[in-house]
């Protein structure tokens, strides 16, 4: 991977405001001492190409095939799209509920059963959206193997999601990205061992994460 872009990129994360220091609830009710909001970065051009860049690079490193790209609703939607116009794959995207005239369909795109499709996902915690989105996209005989994430928060993710038969990959974990910025002076090395420890401590196994868990 290029290093200088991947410096670059977190730098970006930190300036638009994607990593927050404070106190903030996850959707399970989780009270967190730092929230990696990269839904931001659709409104900063360059940092979204930025991410679609090293997004490519993940997928050309480990050799991932693919006849299609899926955004784990909703927020990796922009990510998605500018990994498909990277790589220039097609992109289709799961609904997260069936509407009741149209089509009806769950997954929207052009697409044919046996496809092989890659699953990109803005921020993973526990892996739960991927589990699901994963399952979605098989009811409709699309192949799921592989996923790529911006940001891991080293929760338990990587392994749930493994769990589940699909292979995980992050451009970075949330370990890079605070040493990254203890080096940068931007916080200091007890902010970053204060929050690696939370979340250690907060992680979970792939036995306790169920489909009707909302968190990512």
């Amino acid at each position: 991977m290029d290093r200088a872009e991947l410096e670059s990129f977190m730098d970006n994360l930190y300036e638009i405001g994607s990593v927050k220091f404070g106190e903030f609830y996850l959707s399970t009710g989780l009270k967190t001492p730092v929230y990696f909001d990269l839904r931001l970065i659709v409104s900063h051009p360059k940092v979204l190409q930025q991410a679609g860049r090293l997004i490519k690079q993940i997928i050309e490193h480990n050799k991932l095939n693919f006849e299609i790209i899926c955004g784990v609703p909703y927020g990796a939607f922009a990510v998605a799209t500018a990994v498909s116009i990277q790589t220039d794959k097609p992109m289709v995207f799961k609904r997260k509920e069936v509407k009741d005239y149209g089509c009806k369909k769950m997954v929207e795109g052009v697409y044919k059963a046996g496809d092989s499709c890659l699953l990109i996902e803005d921020v993973v915690v526990y892996g739960t959206s991927i589990i699901e989105t994963s399952e979605a996209l098989r009811l409709y005989d699309l192949n799921v193997t592989d996923a790529v994430t911006l940001l891991d928060r080293q929760q338990g993710g990587p392994e749930n999601v493994k769990e589940n038969n699909v292979n995980f990959f992050s451009v970075i974990k949330a370990s890079d990205l605070l040493e990254h910025l203890v080096k940068r002076g931007k916080i200091n090395q007890e902010k970053m061992d204060e929050i690696m420890d939370f979340l250690k401590t907060h992680s979970f196994q792939a036995s306790k994460i169920t489909t009707g868990n909302n968190e990512k």
